[in-house]
């Protein structure tokens, strides 16, 4: 939905004066003669010129300009963002919107507003972006991108069935094809398991017996976009099952 701004010549109505008001010189063909204010739609330099009741009939001058500029919500391009540098400690968050507008940008309710869509040094866990439009006094509404997620894997889980920690699987990545192997200490593949949100994950067990406290090692290969251009990447650790 369109929203108007207000314009006002700073001339009380009911006064007996008329008005005539232009947009970038042109007179506009919409505007109300007996009222001092106008509801501009469109951008540009709007001007405004008065005459005074009779029997003077006295016309002003042509106002200074009253400018209005063009703003709306930004719009996410694609999903909105992209991470970058997987599994390490320094992911980097960038933020691809489009609009009319100038854009600042705030990672989570409690983040400093920034001019660069990009965030660095950014903690583990799932983020919202906030963007906002700073081109004009009378912007539009700030937007959220909300379930920015860091690529990460849970250094250790714990299978005991209380609801916290049941099961293991990478962070973030939501790759279905991307593809995610564990195996034990001495090399055996213990279970495949697919990276994405709907993904159970390993349960800890092996052909349906509970697998020992102890390390385990695994290694995934994922899609990482690298100078805008997707790359094939491999990354492999381990992390602990505790009961």
């Amino acid at each position: 939905m369109l929203r108007t701004v207000t314009l006002d010549s700073g001339i009380p109505s009911g006064m007996g004066y008329s008005f005539v008001w232009y947009l970038d010189g042109v007179e506009l063909t919409d505007y109300d003669p007996a009222s001092p204010t106008y509801e501009a739609i469109a951008e540009g330099n709007y001007t405004v010129e008065v005459t005074g009741p009779a029997p003077l009939n006295c016309i002003s001058d042509i106002s200074a300009a009253f400018q209005v500029q063009k703003s709306g919500p930004a719009s996410p391009v694609g999903v909105g963002y992209e991470v970058t540098n997987y599994f390490s400690d320094n992911q980097v968050i960038t933020v691809f919107v489009e609009g009319y507008g100038e854009y600042e940008y705030k990672l989570d309710e409690d983040g400093m507003w920034q001019s660069s869509n990009v965030f660095t040094d950014v903690p583990a866990g799932t983020h919202t972006v906030y963007v906002r439009d700073v081109s004009t006094e009378f912007a539009c509404d700030e937007i959220a991108i909300e379930g920015v997620s860091l690529v990460d894997y849970p250094h250790y889980f714990t299978p005991n069935g209380d609801g916290y920690h049941d099961t293991w699987n990478i962070i973030g990545l939501n790759q279905p094809d991307a593809k995610v192997y564990i195996f034990d200490r001495y090399g055996k593949l213990i279970k495949q398991i697919s990276a994405t949100e709907e993904s159970e994950g390993w349960d800890g067990t092996y052909n349906g017996t509970p697998l020992p406290a102890t390390d385990y090692w695994f290694t995934v290969t994922y899609r990482e976009t690298v100078n805008g251009q997707p790359v094939v990447k491999e990354f492999k650790a381990h992390f602990s099952l505790k009961r």
